[in-house]
């Protein structure tokens, strides 16, 4: 196990396989809150993928700059990304959906969270103008696509209305949360279930914190301040051979929901086929943001 989470950090950051290196399937996930956590996350699924497929598969952790590159100079492989690439996948790249994530305590789907200091006076949206606001990254979905979407349709331009809208140095959806509480930004937005993980892991009180149009949706346990959207897919790029693709998702539809493996990588319950992330791509219609950026 050493040796192979050894490997992949060699590879993390790279999507072009060192010279020597004999990778039969890729597989690129995106890294929100770092190589490290991914490597840490995906080293059991790989294992099981290997024995399962008999295949050598090879993890590539890839930042927010890093997944386009490796979509277009890795024609043959698997994505396992937000929901945003993988609709630029699919529309500029033929990217085909093969499963949808199921989380333990959050289920198949995600949205996005509008929050700020408990003690910063802001309490809706409107009071958002004039603000400084922060997110992972501007095409990160949950980080500020979904919610991007609401406060346009609340009435907010957020190019116009707001002070300043800056993304994150490390573009992680923590430090987002840390730039808010040490009063570095008025507002944040993250996904669903950051706020809960970082309080889990005693890195912030969650009662320093004030979530703005929260939104309850039965049988969503995390505080949310948008509509629900399809959590993350694994898809296949473009030329993955047809027989490839039907025992990645074998495999991955079959894996016991005991296994170690699956709670190890960011407490999956399961994997679920995949389900219909035509409300992406409408979102990102309706904010003009690629693939539909020249849209009229």
């Amino acid at each position: 196990m050493k040796r192979f989470i050894a490997s992949v950090l060699i590879l993390a950051g790279c999507y072009v396989i060192p010279c020597g290196v004999q990778a039969d399937i890729k597989f690129g996930v995106l890294a929100p809150r770092g190589a490290e956590i991914v490597v840490k996350q995906w080293g059991g699924l790989i294992e099981y993928l290997n024995q399962e497929l008999g295949e050598k598969v090879v993890l590539f952790p890839l930042k927010f700059t890093e997944v386009q590159g490796f979509i277009d100079t890795v024609p043959s492989g698997f994505m396992f990304t937000n929901p945003w690439f993988f609709v630029r996948a699919k529309v500029m790249k033929g990217a085909k959906p093969i499963l949808t994530v199921k989380y333990q305590w959050s289920g198949e789907m995600m949205g996005g969270v509008i929050f700020t200091r408990a003690d910063s006076g802001i309490a809706n949206l409107t009071d958002l103008r004039g603000k400084l606001i922060v997110c992972p990254r501007l095409s990160s979905p949950g980080g500020w696509l979904f919610s991007k979407g609401v406060m346009v349709s609340g009435g907010l331009n957020p190019e116009r209305d707001f002070k300043q809208i800056i993304e994150a140095t490390g573009e992680s959806d923590d430090e987002v949360v840390y730039a808010v509480r040490d009063k570095k930004a008025d507002v944040g937005t993250v996904r669903t279930g950051i706020l809960e993980t970082l309080q889990a892991e005693n890195k912030i009180r969650m009662s320093d914190f004030r979530v703005i149009h929260r939104v309850r949706h039965e049988g969503f346990p995390q505080l949310c301040s948008t509509p629900l959207y399809p959590d993350w897919p694994v898809y296949s790029l473009r030329h993955t051979p047809p027989e490839t693709v039907a025992k990645m998702k074998k495999a991955l539809l079959a894996i016991p929901d005991v296994h170690p493996a699956l709670w190890q990588a960011g407490k999956i319950e399961r994997f679920l086929e995949p389900l219909d992330y035509g409300p992406m791509e409408e979102l990102c219609r309706l904010l003009k943001v690629e693939p539909f950026r020249h849209i009229r």
